[in-house]
């Protein structure tokens, strides 16, 4: 395995960076407040070449050959930095277009791709409980996912089939959770809504596409935590010196650092077993989204315990973050039940 970033990715990285430093930071707090995104984001990013990036280019996207899942991971390791709400806006459509890119049908193809290469949203629902009723092409059952608010599909994953649903003539209620307020969460309730059924379509392999990226995104939320965290110890003086200088800080911030630098690691791994087909980037997957979970969860807290009591005030970053953390955990279920249930069913 070569760890060297080629031109393309190196460059992408750079980008991103700067867009997500620059930009996403600047947007967070008022996004978060708003419970919306900028209304310049769609601009900025469709000049950037998100939302777009797995549409074939003949369809008027920008995909030419294979897609990258190790750039993806790259990239959605500085999209975390920025802000998870907009990360989660601008990775939505990623796994639709591959998935009819890979198994729809040409209507399907050129109803999703038109929709998308005109500034559309979807987005991705796993029915990880079982809780739809599925009948052929028809579903009925509540579902919730971020960027259904604004998504003109979204791709169900239920009783091992994967469902492209329009969601014209859906009723959909906006919501703002705690988490990722900005990301444009809402609940729909399905009624025997037909959708198209992506023949031969694996919801393991979309799975995998979908946790690789969470948990890219996810160690760049605890990283920014602790690069916070970092700027704030050096400002705040106690005891005659900055806190930052206390060994237990430290050792909050090291730890933290150390766990997200194995997460990132193991989220590229999976990233990179899914571009090489390999099979066990399903399990990687999913393990590198546990993983990364944890590592978010507890790097968010530590950084609000850096921060003392100015740490639960929102006119600080992280109080932001760790409500962010939370998300990370409940977007696609719950994988380590998963495995225990799947054991289970071997003995």
């Amino acid at each position: 395995m070569d760890f060297r970033l080629d031109d393309d990715q190196q460059l992408i990285v750079e980008t991103v960076r700067k867009f997500s430093d620059r930009d996403i930071r600047g947007w967070a707090a008022e996004a978060d407040r708003a419970g919306a995104p900028p209304e310049r984001l769609a601009h900025i990013a469709g000049e950037l070449g998100f939302l777009i990036d797995a549409v074939p280019a003949d369809a008027g996207g920008m995909l030419e050959g294979s897609y990258s899942h190790v750039t993806r991971a790259l990239r959605g390791y500085e999209l975390g930095r920025g802000c998870a709400a907009i990360a989660a806006l601008l990775e939505c459509n990623v796994e639709p277009a591959l998935a009819v890119a890979a198994w729809g049908d040409a209507k399907t193809k050129q109803a999703l791709f038109a929709s998308l290469s005109s500034g559309g949203f979807a987005t991705l629902y796993h029915d990880s409980r079982g809780a739809l009723a599925v009948d052929g092409d028809r579903i009925t059952g509540k579902l919730i996912a971020p960027a259904l608010a604004v998504a003109s599909y979204v791709l169900v994953a239920a009783d091992g089939k994967l469902i492209l649903v329009p969601t014209d003539g859906m009723r959909r209620d906006a919501i703002t959770p705690s988490g990722w307020r900005a990301a444009r969460w809402a609940t729909a309730t399905l009624e025997g809504q037909r959708g198209t059924v992506l023949e031969g379509g694996s919801v393991e392999q979309v799975l995998a596409w979908a946790r690789t990226s969470l948990a890219a995104r996810a160690v760049g939320v605890a990283v920014a935590a602790m690069e916070h965290a970092a700027s704030y110890s050096k400002e705040r003086v106690q005891f005659g010196q900055p806190i930052g200088q206390f060994e237990a800080l430290i050792r909050l911030r090291d730890d933290a650092l150390t766990t997200a630098a194995a997460a990132r690691m193991l989220a590229l791994h999976a990233a990179w077993l899914i571009d090489t087909n390999d099979r066990t980037a399903y399990d990687t997957a999913s393990r590198a989204r546990v993983i990364a979970g944890d590592c978010v969860a507890r790097a968010t807290i530590d950084a609000v315990q850096i921060f003392g009591g100015y740490g639960f005030v929102n006119d600080y970053p992280v109080e932001k973050l760790m409500r962010d953390a939370r998300a990370f955990e409940a977007v696609l279920g719950d994988e380590r039940l998963g495995r225990v249930l799947a054991q289970k069913e071997t003995r």
